[in-house]
């Protein structure tokens, strides 16, 4: 997930979402705090930044200044992982890996600073700040360039990860995403049972990754949504209405979401509060989180998501031999009782 895309020039102008996170997923930029159904005052969703939280944010700001043909769109700082977004106005003469090194660079000056030292995770704690640092200002944090060859892993997880936005209404959606980080968070904290990756279990004869509700595996009437990429919008409405209507007299509905018709048959089911089974087509990669349109069924215990392929980021070469499996292994649950 950390890999550049071999066909695009970083140093092109274009938007890019950042991602990197601490070294052993520490907490240390700061604590969750708020209740995840407030949208409003002080005990909204947020995060309730550390020192080191303050100083990463101040070094994230600082990178226009040194860099003019960079700007900061978004910073969204979580305990353990920052996201940000950059828009390169015009083309750069260095790598946009440059500045991220920079950056990373310079929160690890403010880490040692503030008197955190990390080379493992057992090792990390805040101690006294030093003395000239003791009254630093967060504000006044500088960003310093890395050298490019720079292998020094403290603090941070070695390499970052990025999302090129490209598409119209992506940038929105991205930002819209980031407002909503701590509350997803909250929500998975309140309700670990439907977040946490269950071990394998057998079923439908497969060995299953499992997250989410697995009761829903017991509701004796579950029904499979199988469309042809083919079917007429008005086939496709028709067919909606016949599982909504199932699903609300008590029906499990059960999905792959592959075509457009399944996908949108998928999406009324959670619209309307009702349950579901989906079934992945690759997996679930590290530190997975539930789409954000899954994730409030997913607290609700409305969702079970099962997988009976590991997780792989490549492109899957037998997509249709992957998708009938998937069809099938949908029509066998719906039959174990």
């Amino acid at each position: 997930m950390k890999r550049r895309c071999e066909e695009h020039d970083y140093t092109k102008r274009g938007i890019y979402m950042i991602t990197m996170a601490t070294e052993g997923r520490l907490p240390l930029f700061g604590t969750l705090k708020g209740n995840p159904i407030v949208t409003k005052g002080e005990n909204h969703p947020h995060v309730d930044l550390s020192p080191l939280g303050q100083r990463a944010r101040a070094c994230w700001l600082d990178i226009p200044n040194h860099y003019t043909e960079v700007s900061v769109i978004k910073l969204c700082i979580m305990p353990d992982h920052i996201h940000g977004v950059l828009f390169v106005k015009k083309d750069m003469p260095r790598h946009l890996g440059t500045i991220i090194n920079g950056f990373k660079t310079g929160t690890r000056k403010a880490a040692r600073e503030l008197g955190i030292s990390a080379v493992n995770p057992s090792s990390v704690k805040y101690t006294e700040a030093s003395p000239q640092s003791k009254h630093s200002n967060p504000s006044t944090v500088k960003y310093t360039e890395a050298p490019p060859q720079s292998k020094q892993g403290i603090l941070w997880e070695p390499g970052y990860n990025d999302r090129i936005l490209l598409q119209e209404g992506q940038l929105q959606r991205m930002l819209n995403y980031l407002d909503d980080n701590p509350r997803r968070l909250l929500l998975k904290q309140v309700h670990p049972q439907y977040f946490k990756p269950m071990d394998k279990q057998k079923i439908a004869n497969y060995d299953m990754e499992i997250m989410g509700n697995i009761n829903l595996l017991n509701n004796p009437k579950k029904l499979q949504v199988q469309c042809s990429r083919h079917l007429y919008p008005n086939e496709i409405a028709q067919r909606k209405q016949y599982f909504l209507n199932a699903a609300q007299q008590g029906a499990v509905i059960v999905s792959p979401c592959i075509s457009l018709g399944e996908k949108e048959i998928a999406t009324a089911i959670l619209e309307a509060h009702l349950p579901l089974i989906v079934l992945l087509l690759k997996g679930f990669p590290p530190y997975f989180k539930p789409q954000p349109h899954y994730l409030m069924a997913c607290a609700e215990g409305r969702l079970l998501m099962l997988s009976p392929f590991p997780w792989q980021n490549e492109k899957i070469e037998n997509m249709r031999q992957r998708c009938l499996q998937l069809n099938d292994i949908a029509a066998e649950i719906c039959k174990e009782k």
